[in-house]
């Protein structure tokens, strides 16, 4: 047989095989281009350069900003990979309140480690989802110190819910001492339980600890 019989053979075949089987051709047709779609959001290819993924960055940002939860989620992923902490920051918050995602606390919590380092508002969550028992992947014993470590970096939620933690467990030198801090940045619940905790402090304890007070603001 010569060479242009077989092929017009091959290709006669392929078409018969077409028309037999339309439905199943059609179907992985529609398949490849939905992965095609998947992983080229608005048929970009997927980004490769720091210009590329700077841009995918600020594109997911923008997305999320306007509550276009399920497009962010689709770029965001990749500056996300490529270690961008804001990305992964937002990822967090998307798998924490199940924004265009199925809520999945594993993966909030695997983000917000990700990018607690370099953002404190992902240190506060990890460290609250930890004190919470959200985390449960992570180290047993670990939640009050994390909460604190956060605290002492001054981020007003972490001081009134250490605080208020401290107030429930009678500690009311520790819980005058963190809502004072967290009652200056204006924070409702934190200056309510301050009340409580004011009067559960002594006249000799007080002037001690509003002098930690002063000075862990003057360090700040």
């Amino acid at each position: 047989m010569k060479a242009g019989d077989f092929l017009r053979n091959r290709l006669y075949y392929a078409k018969v095989f077409c028309l037999q089987h339309r439905v199943l051709v059609f179907g992985a047709a529609i398949a490849v281009a939905c992965l095609f779609f998947a992983f080229y959001p608005f048929g970009k290819h997927p980004p490769v350069t720091e210009e590329e993924f700077a841009e995918a960055m600020r594109s997911g940002a923008d997305l999320y900003a306007r509550e276009r939860f399920e497009e962010a989620y689709g770029i965001l992923v990749y500056p996300a990979g490529h270690g961008y902490a804001r990305a992964n920051y937002l990822l967090g918050m998307m798998y924490y309140y199940g924004r265009g995602v199925n809520r999945d606390f594993k993966k909030a919590y695997e983000h917000f480690s990700k990018s607690a380092s370099e953002i404190l508002d992902a240190e506060y969550m990890a460290a609250v989802m930890v004190f919470r028992g959200e985390a449960k992947d992570a180290k047993k014993g670990t939640a009050t110190r994390r909460l604190t470590e956060t605290a002492y970096k001054g981020y007003p939620a972490a001081q009134r819910d250490l605080g208020i933690y401290s107030l429930m467990s009678g500690d009311a030198g520790q819980a005058y001492y963190w809502l004072s801090l967290a009652a200056k940045s204006g924070d409702e619940k934190a200056v309510a339980a301050l009340k409580e905790a004011s009067t559960k402090v002594s006249d000799y304890e007080r002037p001690l600890l509003d002098a930690e007070i002063k000075g862990f603001i003057a360090r700040k």
